[in-house]
């Protein structure tokens, strides 16, 4: 396989073995493996660490250019996956990412490939998923896949030029077109302002246990596309109670089952956003935000002002 591969791992040893033999199956010529330094008040985490960084490197058993980013000292799991996709796409200009929880089945990483290609100069377009998350498996599409303003990355692929500009904290939130972005996300202004309500707060709070909020970010304020395959191509194994954020193992999530696909893939005829799958991860993940209107609004201001004058 031409395509470079960037495998992020920690201290998780079977799920690192069971998706780095699906990387083994395709012997990537290049293959870039982070690794995030143990948190040192985690008993044991250190030789957790130390055996999964070993494991993989005497498993690769192919001719292979291989590059490490393996960190002493635990910056978590925001600005570890980040700064390892930055250090990725220092070397390479296009290329897929897994974690060691995201498990692709084998047909995974030729849609990623072929995708890579025929979107590459194209800057409306942000990545390539491998999820599905809509109820119906396959869902009833002429095409392989679709278009989506959710970049969801379980497993994904991309662009150097999609990534650079990367912002962590968000600090160009206070100088974006609000309006404008609303308008792109969703026709429902409820919708809209969830995801306008959030990045405020998250602008304001910094926090610093994620990266992929980010990355939504950076591609909706772009006014990009993500491409969805029609159905699910990669299951996250990671969901338990030593997990970060999925701690549930019953969650919808952790169960969405993988489906191979046919190759050659069929493609959309235009580039057109799937609206209402969109509305349904919109409705399912987060919701909407209640939008004051005049009377509440003016309501609010009596009060603010009553509050102050006493």
């Amino acid at each position: 396989m031409k395509t470079p591969i960037l495998f992020i791992i920690f201290n998780k040893r079977e799920e690192t073995k069971r998706v780095f033999s699906l990387i083994r199956d395709q012997r990537p010529t290049q293959l870039f493996i982070a690794a995030d330094g143990p948190r040192l008040e985690r008993d044991g985490e250190d030789e957790k660490c130390r055996y999964v960084r070993e494991w993989v490197l005497e498993n690769i058993d192919w001719e292979c250019n291989v590059k490490t980013l393996f960190r002493d000292n635990n910056i978590g799991c925001g600005r570890g996956p980040s700064e390892a996709i930055s250090w990725f796409f220092e070397h390479v200009e296009e290329g897929i990412i897994l974690e060691d929880d995201c498990l692709p089945n084998a047909t995974f990483f030729r849609f990623s490939e072929d995708l890579l290609k025929r979107f590459r100069n194209n800057p409306r377009i942000s990545m390539i998923s491998g999820n599905n998350f809509q109820p119906v498996q396959p869902m009833p599409l002429a095409a392989d896949y679709y278009f989506s303003v959710f970049p969801s990355s379980n497993g994904w692929a991309t662009w150097k030029r999609s990534w650079q500009g990367f912002d962590y904290h968000l600090s160009s939130w206070p100088h974006v077109d609000k309006r404008k972005l609303a308008k792109f996300l969703f026709n429902d202004k409820s919708y809209s302002h969830w995801w306008i309500t959030f990045f405020d707060r998250f602008y304001q709070l910094k926090p610093n246990d994620s990266w992929d909020y980010q990355f939504h970010y950076q591609c909706m304020v772009r006014n990009q596309l993500a491409i969805i395959p029609k159905a699910n191509l990669v299951k996250n194994i990671g969901y338990g109670p030593d997990a970060t954020h999925s701690q549930n193992p019953d969650s919808y999530f952790a169960n969405v089952p993988t489906h191979e696909f046919e190759f050659p893939i069929t493609h959309p005829d235009q580039i057109v956003r799937h609206y209402e799958a969109d509305l349904f991860i919109q409705k399912m993940l987060f919701g909407s935000v209640e939008i004051p209107g005049t009377y509440k609004k003016i309501k609010r201001l009596i009060k603010r002002a009553i509050r102050y004058s006493n």
